[in-house]
């Protein structure tokens, strides 16, 4: 097949739905298949490794006026765009987005006769901020059924097949205007890159010599894209509340439109000294940042599935995280990882973890095989599967 997967995002930025589209495209370009990624960005970024080594058509756009999008972009001229897409001759369109880019995917479906299959990556409630703090405090309920309606209503009425990465989002699937042909397709990563063997102690070593981090310090670690849906300030309140600070050092791995804020959160609780931002690492070194670190920790309640938490179970680095319904089927409290609920919980979990390490020695046991079924290649090849059911089911719609 010629497959185009369209998105909003896509490298230089990094994100759980930038890493879902890259296994996806190198899980089908692994089966045979042809696979093109459409998407906007700055020409200044057209040197980067992964736009050169891979199909990235790019449809010039220009930057949303809006701080918290400074990393997505809107194309005036939509309709122009199709001329761009139709020499690539594609059999279906795979859309990863509901905004500016699925607003082309649905014009070229339309000229071109392709089929749409469309993924929803991303509930929206805690990102609508974003768009209009002001509508979000005083009108979130009418915004976001605004919204939901007006972009993922649009795109899924417009899609063969709806996927969604778990049964929570399915079940959200009414309340995001989706109604059709819902399937449930976990997202994979490539599992090997993170296997502990993959790394010696010495790298590890001199990672933690680089970051100033000494021997006997157990390291808590945040990983992702700092931005505010992911409430890192809530990881920084607790760590500033523990009684045994001195034994620990919270590590805060990667970058986004909060960090320079997050920075002034944790001088505001004093704990500035005792912890260290990273700010943005290349994807490719991520990996080696698990190794060293005793538990990863998350305080979001956005995730629709959570894969730095898959990261973190394929690298045999036990979790602590928000409770919450969409992480069900990836974390099994105290068999894999702990739930906590709200900063005195987590504060408490997290002196309790330091006094007993045999607790987390036993939930580490399990970490990587419970996360077999997130491969990269089962994901491709269940995708795949959802491609030649959609493209059948178009055909018979049109008469073919």
């Amino acid at each position: 097949m010629r497959i185009g997967l369209f998105t909003d995002q896509y490298y230089p930025n990094i994100s759980g739905v930038v890493t879902s589209i890259t296994m996806l495209y190198e899980g089908l370009t692994n089966l045979g298949h042809e696979v093109f990624v459409f998407t906007s960005y700055d020409e200044k970024f057209s040197d980067v490794e992964e736009l050169k080594n891979s199909h990235v058509i790019n449809l010039p756009g220009k930057p949303y006026p809006f701080k918290g999008l400074k990393d997505y972009r809107y194309t005036p001229h939509r309709k122009s765009l199709v001329k761009v897409i139709k020499p690539y001759n594609l059999d279906i369109i795979h859309v990863h987005t509901e905004f500016n880019i699925a607003k082309i995917a649905i014009i070229a479906s339309k000229k071109l006769h392709i089929p749409i299959v469309h993924t929803l990556h991303t509930l929206y409630e805690d990102y609508l901020e974003y768009v209009s703090p002001f509508f979000d405090k005083y009108f979130h309920n009418i915004m976001f059924r605004t919204l939901a309606k007006m972009f993922v209503g649009t795109i899924s009425k417009a899609s063969i097949i709806d996927i969604v990465p778990t049964l929570k989002v399915k079940e959200l699937a009414k309340h995001y205007y989706m109604k059709g042909d819902i399937r449930i397709v976990p997202t994979g990563i490539e599992l090997h890159r993170f296997n502990s063997s993959n790394f010696t102690d010495t790298q590890k070593e001199d990672l933690k010599k680089r970051l100033g981090i000494s021997k006997d310090k157990f390291i808590f670690a945040y990983v992702g894209r700092t931005s505010s849906e992911k409430n890192i300030e809530i990881i920084i309140e607790a760590y500033s509340k523990l009684s045994n600070r001195d034994n620990c050092v919270l590590l805060i791995v990667g970058g986004g439109p909060e960090l320079e804020n997050l920075k002034k959160v944790a001088k505001n609780y004093n704990v500035y000294n005792d912890m260290i931002f990273t700010g943005f690492i290349d994807n490719i070194d991520i990996p080696i940042y698990y190794q060293i670190v005793d538990i990863f920790v998350n305080a979001s309640k956005s995730e629709t599935q959570g894969l730095t938490y898959i990261e973190s179970l394929a690298s045999s680095l036990p979790l602590l995280v928000q409770k919450d319904d969409c992480i069900t089927e990836v974390v099994e409290d105290y068999y894999n990882g702990i739930y906590f609920d709200g900063v005195e919980e987590l504060k408490t979990k997290m002196e309790e973890i330091q006094k007993v390490p045999e607790t987390l020695k036993s939930i580490k046991a399990n970490t990587r095989k419970s996360v077999q079924k997130y491969s990269k290649e089962h994901y491709a090849k269940s995708i795949a599967n959802i491609y030649q059911e959609a493209i059948a089911k178009y055909n018979n719609k049109k008469g073919k």
